[in-house]
């Protein structure tokens, strides 16, 4: 998330960082084993299927889906391993990590950029962590994002989760984010995790967790509840959590958004 910077800044950032994409996104040969999804539902017969593993920063990751014996979505998320953490570049950097295919859920791809210095606003965002958007729009479609009119172009508020503000501007190649006004970052306590909503051209496209380095290297997990918004603009599985999961035996990281449910128009 970098809608905190002016225009001028973020585009010249996003084009230089989106530069780094190409080398950050190479293939790697050998996969992560796929995660048991138990930290969202609890329930027998889970099924996994994993997405094309990819280079993140000095590290692998893998997205996966979790579906019950029914077929249906439980959870989607990505796993990397502990050395993604091991001398992080000094410049942002982009990497996108495809889905499955035919998953069943809205997510078209996950994009993590990696903030070594954190963004706007000081103090409460400048600290190193990943921006981690599960992007519910093509790849062609998130690229042709501009700053246009279709910027400023909002969802209706009987979208918009409780306690949601846009903030000013946005961030091409992104869009517009919406911060949780009651969130503890701006609440007097510091930021180590938050969820953000995206919007661009009057429609929700994104779900973001933004997460610390330095959480993740503290090897803690949480499970938080997302705040729902009242209706939605598309029929689909929407998550009602995200999570961090620290898997000590596998030396690696999950990151998830689960308990998805159904929800129509």
């Amino acid at each position: 998330m970098k809608s905190f910077h002016n225009n001028t800044i973020s585009g010249i950032c996003l084009i230089a960082a989106f530069a780094m994409v190409l080398n950050g996104c190479k293939k790697e040969s050998s996969s992560l084993s796929p995660p048991d999804d138990n930290s969202v539902i609890s329930q027998a017969n889970l099924i996994t299927t994993v997405g094309e593993p990819v280079i993140l920063c000095n590290g692998k990751a893998q997205s996966y889906v979790c579906k019950d014996s029914k077929g249906n979505p439980v959870s989607i998320g990505f796993v990397f391993s502990e050395e993604a953490l091991n001398h992080l570049p000094k410049d942002m950097t982009m990497t996108s990590i495809p889905v499955p295919k035919n998953h069943g859920t809205l997510v078209d791809h996950i994009s993590v950029d990696f903030e070594p210095n954190g963004h706007e606003p000081a103090g409460i965002y400048d600290k190193p962590h990943f921006d981690i958007h599960f992007y519910m729009i093509s790849e062609g479609q998130q690229m042709m994002i501009d700053n246009g009119p279709e910027m400023e172009n909002l969802p209706p508020p009987a979208f918009v989760p409780a306690n949601y503000i846009s903030i000013p501007g946005g961030v091409p190649m992104m869009g517009k984010h919406w911060a949780d006004a009651t969130a503890k970052e701006f609440n007097g306590q510091p930021f180590d995790r938050t969820f953000i909503y995206g919007s661009y051209n009057g429609q929700f496209i994104f779900h973001e967790p933004m997460v610390t380095i330095a959480y993740f290297k503290s090897k803690q997990s949480f499970t938080d509840p997302i705040v729902q918004q009242p209706k939605v603009q598309k029929a689909g599985y929407y998550p009602t959590t995200y999570s961090v999961t620290y898997e000590a035996g596998e030396k690696r990281y999950k990151v998830t958004l689960g308990g998805l449910t159904m929800r129509n128009l």
